[in-house]
């Protein structure tokens, strides 16, 4: 009963209820207060409770696989030893000029590009000059030197 009065003491205080409505609002609120309490629930059966709280429909074996928290950076590189250009089986297709150099760029017969500045090793050989439309090389076979020009060949377009 003390919950009720309460209850219809706040109602006034709000401003919700209007004193005409006491009277009304006392025989709710005393009837309520006969009913019995439902507001505690008696415990449930163990068979109405789940066995689990979330069903697991998805499971992820990471047996054999790789870590995905581990570096891709980290372990042991075996640096692969790229082959040599050789500039018996290669035709210099463009020259690259850059601010004070030229690129000479020669494709091989399967179509592989490679870039070729002075200096570079080549097979038996070193890249000795490139200009707007020769790459020069020197190579040594069986202790002969010889020097070897790769031209530039342009493609006459008949329009």
């Amino acid at each position: 009963m003390k919950t009720s009065a309460c209850l219809l003491a706040c109602l006034l205080a709000f401003g919700t209820a209007r004193a005409a409505d006491t009277p009304r609002l006392a025989s709710v609120l005393g009837s309520l207060s006969q009913a019995p309490d439902t507001t505690r629930m008696a415990p449930a059966a163990d068979s109405d409770l789940p066995e689990t709280l979330r069903e697991s429909s998805y499971f992820y074996s990471s047996f054999g696989t790789r870590d995905p928290f581990r570096s891709l950076l980290a372990g042991d590189f075996e640096p692969r030893i790229q082959d040599l250009v050789d500039l018996h089986t290669v035709r210099l297709v463009g020259v690259l000029s850059a601010s004070d150099e030229f690129i000479g760029m020669v494709q091989d017969s399967q179509g592989f590009g490679y870039d070729l500045r002075p200096g570079d090793p080549v097979k038996n050989g070193t890249v000795v000059s490139v200009t707007s439309d020769v790459l020069v090389a020197r190579l040594t076979l069986f202790g002969q030197t010889t020097q070897v020009t790769l031209r530039l060949q342009r493609e006459e377009r008949g329009e």
